[in-house]
């Protein structure tokens, strides 16, 4: 293998977060393999586009044999093939849960057990899941979401200390907002409850706004491609603004605080009255929390 570029493949590559990442590892001369449901041709950006469906083992084997027969082998899985549901849990019927378990959770559990023999036998390989922020801190009306990445990274530490043993590398990426195509392809809970109407659109609006107002995905790719050079590749690697300071924050901010401020983004409560009763203990609070989170920002960049 020496000398020739490593073989990758990318779930879902046709738009967003994988495209990015199949574009650019196929620019940093990989051998990369991108996937997608419903492929609207044989390459995209300079890398090949494969018909996959990660709910599918009979579509995920199809895909990882058509892979070997091509190139040989596996030496890195990118498992980014996602999809998001939107409502209040109270809203979300269990049969919500089943359809977003299979792509973000059951979806990846299948790529990895597809790909894991040939790894296994070369001593040698790669998985990097891409989890979220919301893998590591909770948001309101995207509890059936954030379950699904809470329980991928709880998944991606465990087959790290399993995988360890055979020299396969395994890290999680938890983006934070990017432009993205998932928010205006959201599913709706089944069960649409109307006290829960008005709080679910303001949070549906507000996802909506910083995902059109986020930076392209260039970080998170670059990213990708850091862990695939890197000797030893971090477990956890939060990336944007949102996924390194959010999880930190929810844990330092007391609590009253934390919820006070998530009931002012969802116009539950008027923010300037709660400031006038409130402001000497709620902006120490703050003012706690956001220094906390700046002396962390400045260990993480020492080096």
């Amino acid at each position: 293998m020496s000398g020739q570029p490593k073989v990758v493949l990318v779930t879902g590559a046709s738009m967003g977060i994988g495209r990015a990442i199949a574009a650019h590892l196929t620019r940093c001369g990989f051998r990369v393999f991108g996937t997608s449901r419903h492929p609207i041709a044989a390459t995209l950006d300079g890398f090949a586009l494969l018909q996959l469906d990660v709910t599918d083992p009979d579509s995920v084997r199809a895909c990882v044999e058509t892979v070997l027969a091509r190139a040989g082998r596996i030496d890195v899985l990118v498992n980014n093939a996602g999809v998001d549901l939107v409502g209040a849990l109270e809203e979300t019927t269990l049969a919500d849960l089943v359809w977003i378990m299979e792509t973000n959770f059951y979806g990846v559990h299948r790529m990895v057990q597809a790909v894991l023999p040939g790894m296994r036998a070369r001593r040698d390989g790669q998985i990097i899941n891409i989890s979220s922020a919301l893998g590591r801190a909770a948001w309101p009306f995207e509890g059936a979401y954030c379950a699904s990445k809470f329980a991928l990274e709880g998944y991606t530490e465990a087959l790290r200390y399993e995988l360890n043993i055979f020299n396969i590398r395994v890290s999680s990426i938890q983006p934070g907002f990017f432009k993205s195509n998932m928010v205006h392809s959201q599913r709706l809970a089944a069960h649409l409850i109307a006290d829960y109407a008005a709080p679910r659109q303001r949070g549906i609006a507000l996802s909506r706004s910083w995902s059109d107002a986020a930076p392209e995905p260039d970080p998170v790719a670059r990213a990708v491609e850091r862990l695939i050079r890197a000797r030893h590749p971090r477990l956890h690697n939060p990336i944007g603004l949102e996924a390194v300071i959010m999880p930190p924050l929810t844990r330092l901010m007391p609590a009253r605080v934390l919820f006070k401020v998530g009931r002012w983004m969802l116009q539950l409560d008027d923010w300037r009255a709660d400031l006038r009763r409130f402001a000497p203990t709620t902006l120490v609070g703050i003012a706690a929390a956001l220094l906390a989170a700046a002396a962390l920002l400045n260990r993480k960049r020492r080096p």
